[in-house]
């Protein structure tokens, strides 16, 4: 994991009906990953509001050893637009002290204004 430079990426989308939704599609990465044996560096999380459809992007290495990842997805809260973020910036605080090896971590917002976060785990 020393090497956090990266170039290569690959991309997954899948339409947003439900947290179930988010699930599929990181399930699905973990899949790619485990099956090309890369070694994962970063996640990138796109919401198409007007498609309804995620858009997720793992950036990897496929010159080094892989090692096992794990993706995993929170609902923190609703977002409004120009509030004082100071208590959702303490529960996505809360919400990471509850993981262990976090390599990275994404958000996104529904077009309903769920303020999801997404989270690379060393396993």
């Amino acid at each position: 994991m020393a090497q956090q430079e990266h170039t290569k990426f690959e991309v997954f989308t899948k339409e947003f009906k439900s947290e179930d939704s988010i699930n599929q599609i990181l399930s699905d990465i973990e899949n790619w990953i485990k099956e090309k044996k890369v070694a994962s560096k970063s996640i990138g999380v796109e919401f198409l509001e007007k498609a309804n459809y995620i858009v997720m992007s793992l950036g990897y290495r496929d010159d080094e050893d892989a090692y096992n990842v794990k993706l995993k997805s929170s609902l923190i809260d609703k977002i409004e637009v120009g509030a004082d973020y100071t208590q959702l910036e303490k529960k996505m605080s809360e919400t990471a002290s509850k993981l262990s090896n976090i390599i990275c971590h994404e958000l996104f917002i529904t077009g309903t204004n769920d303020f999801y976060m997404v989270f690379m785990v060393k396993e």
